[in-house]
């Protein structure tokens, strides 16, 4: 991935396209490789395999508007405008899943290039009748699906269309005109579109890859039922204008989602059921009786709707959540249970790329040896937690969290933190610390923080609250103190992964207390989460080193923690705090062969660490071992090339130079940089102190041909050089 990277910097597409397909090879359903692969095929103009790569990556990433994008701007370059058209419309409808906003500018062009298509007119018109500024849009697309309704002869609606046109601009002459050809039984003339600056999403010129997404402001967040209530009232709509609602239940159908709107469910029930009957028999429609059935406690029939559609992607996370609080109303522990973990399971696959799978099956393992009592209180945290306006913003920052500490599997932790947000008076506590925090009372929020303890002993944030009071009073060892008693409490009740959280706090207040973090790590292993035992053992090794000035001990540490690595087979890239730590303290102690050994391993696993190669050259000429510094700066001056940073070669050269001035390469290599550059007198200077050496050194042939290429850069003082280089040819023969 870093060669097709770095071939990619530098438009060497075809070397880029091998490189992704040997990744490819490595690992089939890499959705980076893959659209790596996409990309380099389009920018070579290699446009059939590209749209295939493209195919490809919208099946792995179905969520993604990104690919399709692409795939349209590839129709558009071998000028196929409705395949286009096609491709944006998916672009769209991926984006108006999280904010119709965002799906504006794809909808725009999919009309553009291609006039009849009637779904994004709806969408277009449907969205931009709602804003004065952006009325005469509005007209336009209201126009153009009464002209597609008259095309294929569906005259009612795009009589209704065009009434409804009128209502919006009564004195718009090309809204009457169009009345009137109508009434006359003339085709409705095509309308040209108001003009309009192309959307900020779509303009491509220099504009780098990942960076197509106008920035827009998100809308407020809802709970998963309303977001899904809110699609489907949003598809039903676009149902009205599509022909697939019979024409008998048109009214009744836009009743119900009026009804539906102001909460009023009996009546939204009996117009829905009406359109059902009619033979409607859409997801959207099943979802909100199913979910206005359990708003007015049908329990029977809310689960014969919801079973329906809790397969459908639109509609799963709201319709098992909805689930699981029918099965909860009935008392029945079990099934709302399963449903309800379901939701929680679909939300975390939504906003993580790797779900912990395993500890989800164990949570529904588990349930069997719950109390009924315990069982009750998961399904009502869930509840509680899923229902909450912010749910995808609480969720994405835990998961968030756990994915920067290295925690893969997360599921019992995550199930502890929601039943401890369950409880809404302790919760209300809470809030109530916070709001004197605010107001710097920090004495009432301690003693609110000892009211929630009271209240629920067992209650983990208000522990950790009061250690944060005590931080702010500056009193870290009883914070310390009190957050290691919690740690052995959770220790003792046998949630060691609860347990070995709390230790890593109570080491970032006390970092050279070396007993929490022994054990943190024992704990840590034995749960198998090895990235984060790896980062304490270098947390430790540092603390022996610089707190401590323990040398020894930290080696000792150091060692012991790559031994673990190798043991449990750790990614490598894990190991480099250990080994970056090594090498610092064997070169303090001067031991730079040593230091060299350690450095050299860290650049196998990352070639582009600048700090480490420019180590691994300093030490290389320190110890003698000039070819490999130089093959190390080599490697560390490409890189600098593939990311255009050649002023930041120049300086290392310049640096090199300096500390090594009888190194010829390294003279070398700052020359043909000056060259390039056009600093022509620098890379004479370099040149001829090339030639001085050679000479020093008897190695008259070579100076012969370092003067040559100083005469082919013609410097102004090129007759001297001229003048020198027949007097060492003659002196050669």
């Amino acid at each position: 991935m870093r060669e097709a990277a770095d071939a990619a910097w530098e438009r060497d597409w075809l070397r880029a396209i091998e490189a992704y397909q040997h990744a490819l090879e490595i690992a089939p359903n890499d959705p980076q490789a893959l659209a790596g692969l996409a990309l380099s095929l389009m920018e070579a103009g290699r446009y059939d395999q590209a749209l295939i790569a493209y195919e490809r990556v919208s099946k792995l990433v179905p969520n993604d508007p990104l690919p399709h994008e692409k795939i349209a701007q590839i129709y558009e370059l071998v000028d196929r405008p409705r395949e286009a058209a096609a491709a944006y419309l998916r672009a769209a409808e991926l984006h108006a899943r999280r904010n119709p906003q965002r799906a504006i500018p794809y909808w725009e062009m999919a009309v553009y290039l291609n006039p009849d298509l009637l779904q994004a007119h709806l969408r277009l018109a449907t969205l931009y009748e709602k804003e004065e500024a952006t009325r005469e849009r509005a007209v336009y697309n209201w126009l153009a699906i009464a002209r597609l309704f008259q095309a294929h002869g569906q005259n009612s609606r795009a009589d209704q269309v065009l009434q409804h046109a009128l209502e919006l601009d009564p004195i718009n002459p090309t809204i009457r005109s169009a009345v009137e050809d109508f009434k006359r039984g003339l085709p409705i003339p095509p309308v040209p579109a108001p003009a309009y600056e192309e959307p900020p999403a779509l303009k491509r010129e220099d504009e780098e890859e990942g960076e197509e997404y106008e920035v827009v402001e998100e809308e407020a967040a809802h709970p998963p039922a309303e977001e899904a209530a809110r699609h489907a009232m949003a598809t039903l709509a676009d149902l009205v204008w599509s022909g697939e609602v019979p024409q008998e239940a048109l009214t009744t159908l836009v009743q119900a989602i009026d009804a539906q709107q102001i909460d009023e469910i009996e009546e939204a029930l009996d117009l829905y059921n009406q359109v059902r009957e009619s033979g409607l028999d859409h997801p959207a429609l099943l979802f909100n009786l199913g979910l206005l059935y359990r708003q007015a406690g049908q329990v029977e029939k809310a689960v014969e709707a919801l079973q329906q559609v809790m397969e459908q992607e639109e509609y799963a996370i709201a319709a098992h959540l909805e689930l699981g609080q029918a099965y909860h109303a009935q008392s029945d522990g079990d099934k709302a249970a399963h449903h309800l973990i379901e939701a929680l399971r679909l939300a975390d696959e939504r906003l993580n790329t790797q779900t912990d799978q395993q500890g989800y099956e164990h949570l529904i393992e588990r349930l069997k040896e719950q109390t009924d009592e315990q069982v009750g209180e998961l399904c009502q945290a869930l509840i509680f937690y899923l229902n909450d306006p912010n749910w995808r913003t609480k969720l994405q920052n835990t998961l968030t969290g756990y994915a920067m500490r290295g925690k893969t599997a997360y599921v019992r932790d995550l199930v502890d933190l929601i039943i401890e947000g369950g409880r809404p008076e302790v919760a209300e506590i809470m809030q109530r610390i916070d709001q004197y925090l605010a107001r710097g009372m920090p004495r009432m929020a301690m003693e609110e923080a000892h009211y929630a303890i009271q209240k629920a002993p067992d209650y983990l944030p208000a522990h950790r609250r009061v250690a944060d009071l005590l931080v702010r009073e500056g009193r870290t060892e009883e914070a310390a103190y009190k957050l290691n008693l919690v740690a052995n409490t959770y220790l003792i009740r046998g949630n060691e992964e609860k347990a070995a959280d709390l230790y890593a706090e109570v080491i970032d207040l006390w970092p050279a207390d070396i007993t929490p973090r022994r054990r943190v790590i024992e704990m840590l292993k034995k749960q198998g989460r090895v990235a984060e035992a790896l980062n304490h053992y270098a947390k430790m090794a540092d603390v022996y080193y610089t707190m401590l000035a323990d040398p020894n001990r930290a080696i000792e540490v150091y060692r012991e923690g790559l031994a673990y690595a190798t043991q449990s087979k750790a990614d490598p890239a894990l190991t480099i705090p250990l080994l970056k730590g090594l090498a610092d303290i064997e070169s303090q102690r001067l031991n730079y062969r040593r230091a060299l050994n350690y450095y050299r391993q860290v650049l196998e696993i990352t070639p582009d660490d600048e700090q480490v190669a420019l180590a691994v050259i300093q030490i290389g000429f320190q110890v003698g071992e000039s070819r490999e510094a130089i093959a190390a700066l080599d490697t560390y001056l490409r890189q600098c090339a593939a990311s255009g940073r050649e002023d930041r070669m120049v300086a290392v050269l310049e640096e090199q130079v300096k500390q090594h001035p009888n190194v010829i390469p390294l003279r070398q290599r700052l020359a043909e940089v000056y060259r390039r550059k056009n600093r022509i007198a620098e890379a004479v200077e370099q040149m001829d102190a090339i030639g001085e050496l050679q000479l020093e050194q008897g190695r008259t042939r070579e100076a012969i041909q370092t003067i040559r290429r100083i005469i082919e850069m013609n410097p102004p003082n090129v007759e001297g050089y001229r003048t020198l280089l027949s007097q060492l040819e003659t002196s050669n023969l």
